[in-house]
């Protein structure tokens, strides 16, 4: 409608008055002026009203003889600030002028119309910026809005300094305030039109002022729209927005819409060389007029969405949160149960929560790392029980039980031994003694234990007198204390020698029965002494610093010993190596080696580790992998002994306790054997019950051999049950003298107290008559042996003493 009324007035524009306007060839000689343009650029002037302006003060001073002598043309912009964008002095040429006023870029911002007049009157027309005395000042004030300052009393002040304004309003512009600015008389200096593209006709009327009338009034030039003069002639113009068509008179609109000269993003509406952008159905246009957006529906409130309202061309749709699905009414939100729909993969429990869920376990069982299987909970793996022999486990409990022998008490924990002499039929002649599980049958001092091990006899058999024998050897240790330990023998050959010193361990000496210089008898220990055990068997060595070269070899030594006299093979026993120090090392597992001499050329290929002692960590690391099945131990089903021996030449750099008990509650029978440093608790702690039959230690690593013997005799028979002869010997050598020295240490031990008496005796009253140090003692005994006496240092008659006991039943 807008565009229609100003090219109503327009048209009536023409049709009432036409102007001249000549060529720049033939310019208006109105002698010298200063003109100074003052443009509002303010944001309400869009760039293509901008575009007109620029081309009114272009068609002003083309009228115009430009130069320093004659006109001369500044231009200030102003909206909410004021710039110069060139000044009165600044372009001699009409060509520089036209250029200058191209390159103007607005400002867009707010209309201070009132500080634009006082920068002007204060910069522009100053001899600064080239303004020159005694020649008129001429500003043109164009602007398109309502003043936001004062501006009323600011032109005032300009116009009685004598400068001439000309004040030219454009659409929204006031009339009150254009009057306030221009000079009098107001129908000479007052210009207001609907339009930027009417502005030109202020261009005519200004020309008309300073050059007087021209040739298009006084003839007929049947101009359709505008008749422009020049020096005798004229030419006819179009309206902005329209174009002269070939007859040179009449014009047509310019349709910007049909020559794609718009930037509509859907519909393109068009008028005389303009257009405005409308939107398709269910879009709106922008702020910016050019682009569209779809109706947002969902913000009118009235969708009733139970979740989510989503708009849609034309209308909109419900959407649920995650976890819920929509329901038919295309409104309401259902919480998805996976649960329920049995979409999971939990093995015991399913917890639900919209859209998905969590596992859970039942009492009793703990989720593992993948949150949907469970593992029932074994208190007595993991040690959370307080029974004293067995733990049975259920998932998350657990109930207490005891070895064979023994009978669970009231409080369902601890273990009572059964006395088993009272509660079978045991047919001893003399007398039964109850171990745990079992028992044996002993007989009264004089006599001995026959071959169906419950009758009393006066002797043994002579194939038991030649080929079975028990043996003790006494060790001096510090000046202070002997330590005596006993291992049982099968005797292949027996040589006798002269008495005398033997380096080879494997040699041990025995005394026997009415020698007055007892001979020596060579043992060889016979290679089948242990094939019938049928075992998993797991060696821990120690490899730290302390050991030493030289040591770790007698080490390994030891456990080839070990391998010797074992039945190794796939379905007998099987052996593997652990080396520790400040880490732990698996030299071979169970499953590695099916054969004695290949264990053997392993173990002397092992490489000695050096650094710490961490014993804890290789019972760890033993019972976790060295007995696992994947290591090659058999199952437990199978009920296949399975054994740990610890070797350690010192105290552990970390805690023992932990895994050493854990092992024995899984039922591995553990030894431990120490040299040197090696503390006798952390010992006994690691051994298995009784304690005195599973550790053994000794000072000195080239006597590691003993302890062979003792773990072979427990492995092998069970136990060193015996009855038998002790034969002791005293040697000449003893302290004291021929004759004065005291009995020898285990006569002492295991002598009847009359004996011990009379052997006192004759050491006190008969010195020079008593018997020779060499004497032979004998006393019939039945005793339980341990690895372990310790005796006083009054015993003390040799330093390495060795006795045997000719066995009549073991």
């Amino acid at each position: 409608m807008r565009q229609l009324s100003a090219f109503i007035l327009l048209t009536l524009a023409v049709l009432a008055t036409a102007r001249p306007k000549t060529e720049p060839a033939q310019k208006c000689k109105i002698g010298p002026v200063d003109l100074v343009f003052l443009i509002d650029s303010s944001r309400s002037v869009r760039p293509h009203e901008f575009e007109t302006m620029r081309k009114f003060m272009i068609d002003i001073i083309n009228t115009l003889d430009i130069g320093l002598n004659a006109t001369r043309v500044g231009v200030v912009q102003y909206s909410s600030q004021v710039r110069t964008e060139f000044t009165l002095k600044t372009h001699a040429r009409l060509s520089n002028i036209v250029k200058a006023i191209n390159q103007i870029i607005p400002l867009a911002q707010g209309t201070m119309t009132g500080l634009a007049i006082r920068y002007m009157m204060n910069e522009a027309f100053t001899a600064e910026a080239g303004d020159r005395p005694k020649v008129p000042n001429v500003a043109v004030i164009v602007t398109d809005g309502r003043p936001q300052d004062r501006v009323a009393e600011v032109a005032a002040e300009a116009r009685e300094k004598g400068i001439e304004i000309y004040a030219v309003g454009v659409a929204r512009a006031d009339m009150t305030s254009l009057r306030a600015m221009a000079s009098p008389p107001f129908e000479d200096h007052v210009f207001l039109v609907e339009s930027f593209d009417l502005i030109h006709q202020f261009g005519i009327q200004f020309q008309d002022k300073l050059c007087g009338v021209d040739l298009c009034l006084e003839s007929d030039h049947g101009c359709e729209h505008i008749c422009e003069s020049t020096p005798g002639s004229y030419h006819c113009l179009c309206l902005p927005g329209y174009t002269v068509n070939d007859d040179g008179k009449t014009c047509r609109a310019i349709d910007l819409c049909a020559e794609r000269k718009h930037n509509c993003e859907q519909i393109c509406v068009s008028s005389p060389g303009s257009f405005t952008c409308d939107c398709n159905k269910g879009y709106k246009l922008n702020n910016d007029q050019r682009t569209c957006s779809m109706i947002d529906y969902c913000s009118f409130g009235n969708h009733s969405c139970d979740h989510e309202c989503v708009s849609v061309l034309n209308g909109y749709r419900c959407r649920c949160n995650e976890g819920y699905r929509l329901l038919e009414d295309g409104k309401t939100c259902q919480a998805i149960d996976l649960c329920a729909e049995g979409k999971h993969d939990c093995e015991q429990i399913c917890i639900s929560a919209p859209g998905v869920y969590t596992c859970d376990c039942n009492n009793g069982y703990t989720l593992n790392e993948d949150e949907k299987t469970c593992t029932p909970i074994d208190l007595c793996a993991e040690g959370k029980h307080d029974c004293e022999q067995i733990c049975v486990s259920a998932p998350g409990v657990f109930s207490c039980d005891c070895n064979k022998g023994f009978k669970l008490n009231k409080d369902k924990k601890t273990c009572t031994n059964m006395n088993m002499c009272n509660t079978v039929e045991h047919g001893c002649e003399y007398q039964c003694v109850s171990t745990p599980g079992s028992y044996h049958c002993i007989c009264p001092e004089g006599q001995l234990l026959q071959d169906d091990g419950r009758s009393c006899g006066s002797k043994s058999s002579s194939v038991q007198m030649q080929n079975r024998l028990t043996c003790f050897k006494i060790y001096y240790r510090g000046g202070f204390r002997f330590r005596a330990f006993q291992w049982q023998l099968d005797v292949d050959q027996v040589t006798l020698t002269e008495r005398k010193k033997h380096s080879d361990p494997e040699q041990r000496l025995c005394l026997r029965k009415g020698n007055k210089d007892p001979p020596v008898l060579h043992l060889s220990r016979s290679s089948s002494a242990c094939k019938s055990a049928n075992i998993d068997l797991v060696l821990l060595i120690d490899g730290s610093k302390s050991v030493r070269p030289q040591n770790f070899e007698l080490v390994k030594k030891f456990v080839n010993q070990v391998v010797d006299s074992l039945d190794v093979s796939a379905h007998g026993t099987r052996v593997g190596l652990v080396q520790y120090s400040s880490r732990v090392r698996t030299e071979f597992s169970l499953n590695m080696y099916h054969t004695a001499d290949e264990i053997k050329a392993a173990v002397m290929k092992v490489e000695y580790m050096e650094k710490g002692t961490m014993t804890g960590l290789a019972l760890k690391h033993m019972l976790e992998n060295s007995f696992s099945e994947a290591e090659g131990a058999r199952p437990l089903s199978r009920n296949i002994p399975r054994i740990g021996l610890v070797f350690t030449d010192g105290r552990s750099q970390d805690d023992i306790t932990e895994y050493a008990k854990k092992a024995k509650e899984v039922g591995i029978t553990m030894y431990a054997v120490g040299v040197g440093k090696a503390v006798e608790d952390e010992l006994r702690e690691i051994a298995s019950e009784p304690v005195e039959k599973h550790f053994y230690y000794t000072t000195d690593f080239t006597a590691i051999t003993a302890p062979l013997l003792i773990f072979l005799g427990l492995l092998c028979s069970g136990g060193l049950w015996m009855s038998g002869v002790l034969i002791s010997s005293i040697p000449a050598s003893c302290p004291g003298g021929r004759g004065s020295g005291p009995p020898h240490p285990l006569a002492d031990h295991y002598m009847k107290e009359p004996l011990k008496k009379q052997t006192n005796k004759q050491t006190k009253k008969k010195k020079k008559q008593a018997r020779p140090c060499s004497q032979v003692y004998t006393q019939v005994i039945t005793h339980k042996l341990h690895p372990f006496w310790l005796l006083p240092q009054s015993t003390l008659c040799a330093v390495d003493l060795t006795c045997c006991t000719i066995m009549s039943n073991i």
